[in-house]
């Protein structure tokens, strides 16, 4: 059964893949921010915080290929002809709950890196 929805769905997927790009960048700049803010850390507790920032961001990037690399898989499986709606469907829902979720990760690390810089500040 061919996919009917396939441009609507490419559509969602490049919104996606631009949200991915846009939090990889964002990262890249945390992980800046956060190598400066570094020598700020004194007290055991900011260092162990540090550290818990400095994984959590590695961890996020890591994410932001996965998801972009199952995006392009998804893709990739709705432009081969016969390609199986249904199956597809259910990558596809499974993709959005993925992005919501980490959209909700990031968000929430993004407001404890706010609460660590300005606990050095």
């Amino acid at each position: 059964m061919p996919v009917k929805n396939f441009e609507e769905l490419h559509k969602q997927h490049q919104i996606w893949k631009l949200d991915l790009l846009k939090a990889e960048k964002e990262i890249k700049s945390l992980q800046a921010e956060l190598t400066d803010l570094s020598s700020k850390a004194t007290s055991t507790d900011q260092k162990i915080q540090l550290e818990h920032l400095q994984n959590s961001l590695i961890r996020h990037k890591v994410v932001v290929n996965d998801k972009l690399g199952e995006i392009t898989r998804i893709d990739k499986l709705m432009s081969e002809e016969g390609a199986d709606s249904d199956k597809l469907l259910t990558l596809d829902h499974l993709q959005q709950e993925d992005m919501e979720q980490f959209d909700r990760l990031f968000g929430e690390l993004r407001k404890e890196f706010k609460s660590f810089r300005q606990n050095l500040g």
